[in-house]
């Protein structure tokens, strides 16, 4: 008869939550340095876990007192908490442990170390419950699988420790030194130039971004422009397109047609006088140049939520993406109940894309149609036209509108960078943005080859 299998002890070390305690009642300012390691919660043993959460505590009552072994159980009786620690002879003990102070950030490092490796396992196991449970759909256990290890391997896995503001203000001081002295900031240029400037360089890390307009106005050859902007030199940024309504190669077709400026037609009906033809060695310059960039493009139709999210992280991790594109919102399987109705799906694909962003350190930039209230041709797209959430409002960092007349006025037409005249002024209207200026101005829509171009100083307020 084989032996029932004893139960495994979660990997800790004693002697390490003992030398950091010790010399924190050796040396107060060893409590800082711990502190910038360690939280309570990371303490294996309860009673080591109640006494360093007891020496903060005491800390933030009696900042102008020493920390000390007199003054600490003085303070654990006054709070009944003496027991908890393992009584006055174990604390007083805990001295002994120290060989020095000067090892306190190396034992507190230990510390922490083993506590994620005990998270970890705990997530295994419940990953393992989970596992088994055939009424949960596998694609989306991965996704919540990832999330939560994505958040332990960032350390926020404790959602309640807290952080002092001085920490966010240092790391705001730091990259306000470097963009003075003109290093990277970070934020992701679209090639825009009136855009980039409303928006202080460009989008932002972490940002909900949505592009909304009519159908047909050109939201999708608006993207898919400051997309090729970013992916151009000098920029050469790497970025990810989740492409719900088209194919891949009908992205790279209009890609190709931008830079080539040939026109998309004719490349879609492949209509050259040969391989001599002057517009079909454009194509191939175009396509040799796109070839060298890194974009990635998804082109799976109805792509469910938990599919977009576990491959924005793979991308991220593996390819280093620096953005994400989605075209559109509303092609997103949400994985909700047929029952749900549409804007509480809609809801819960909103909040999910801007914690993604936050949780990649990353812009998502996601395209919207907006409400039958702004079908006419001159009522422009308003915040509450967003069709079937107003989450999306409420979630979205930045909201851009497009608009335009779909008559095309001969007279308000405008000309290219080549001085042809085909641009048709087409309004972008910035309507929130949550940490910049809101208002208005105009860009060039280039029906020939589904692209947009930036106006002349002169033509931003056509």
């Amino acid at each position: 008869m084989s032996e029932t299998p004893r139960a495994r002890v979660m990997p800790h070390n004693e002697d390490a939550e003992k030398a950091v305690l010790g010399a924190v009642l050796l040396n107060a300012n060893c409590l800082q340095t711990a502190m910038e390691y360690v939280s309570p919660s990371d303490f294996y043993h309860t009673g080591h876990r109640t006494l360093f959460a007891e020496f903060i505590a005491y800390s933030d009552s009696a900042p102008l007192k020493t920390l000390d072994l007199v003054s600490i159980i003085d303070f654990l009786k006054v709070r009944g908490q003496i027991a908890a620690c393992g009584g006055v002879s174990y604390i007083s003990s805990l001295t002994e442990s120290v060989s020095t102070t000067a090892s306190v950030a190396v034992h507190a490092q230990i510390i922490h170390a083993l506590s994620l490796r005990r998270q970890f396992i705990q997530l295994a196991n419940e990953f393992s419950v989970s596992g088994f449970d055939e009424s949960e759909e596998i694609i989306k256990l991965i996704d919540e699988s990832e999330t939560r290890l994505s958040r332990l391997a960032q350390g926020t896995n404790d959602v309640n420790k807290d952080v002092s503001v001085g920490l966010y203000v240092s790391q705001a001081l730091v990259n306000l030194r470097e963009r003075m002295e003109g290093k990277d900031s970070g934020n992701l240029e679209t090639g825009f130039d009136r855009l980039d400037q409303m928006t202080d360089g460009g989008f932002h890390p972490t940002d909900f971004i949505i592009i909304a307009a009519r159908p047909s106005i050109g939201k999708t050859a608006f993207a898919i422009s400051i997309i090729q902007n970013m992916i151009s030199a000098p920029r050469s940024y790497k970025i990810a397109f989740f492409s719900l309504e088209m194919s891949g190669i009908q992205v790279s077709q209009r890609l190709i047609s931008g830079v080539s400026r040939v026109p998309l037609k004719k490349i879609r009906s492949a209509a050259f006088a040969g391989q001599k033809d002057r517009d079909f060695n454009h194509v191939i310059s175009a396509a040799q140049r796109l070839f060298d960039t890194q974009l990635f493009i998804l082109d799976t139709p109805n792509m469910k939520l938990s599919e977009i999210r576990a491959s924005a992280r793979r991308l991220k991790r593996e390819k280093g993406v620096q953005a994400i594109f989605i075209d559109y919102i509303g092609l997103i399987d949400a994985e909700m109940p047929a029952a749900s109705k549409k804007f509480e799906q809609v809801s819960e694909i909103s909040k999910a894309l801007k914690s993604l962003a936050r949780e990649l350190e990353i812009p998502v930039v996601v395209l919207c149609q907006v409400s039958r209230e702004a079908e006419g041709e001159k009522n422009e797209p308003q915040l509450n036209n967003l069709r079937d959430s107003g989450a999306i409002e409420q979630d979205a960092d930045m909201v851009m509108f497009l608009h335009r007349n779909r008559k095309v006025d001969q007279e308000k037409l405008v000309k290219d960078q080549k001085g042809d005249i085909s641009l048709q002024p087409t309004k972008v209207i910035v309507a929130k943005q949550r940490n910049g200026e809101t208002g208005e101005f105009f860009v060039g829509f280039k029906p020939n080859t589904a692209s947009f171009e930036s106006l002349a100083d002169g033509a931003w307020n056509v």
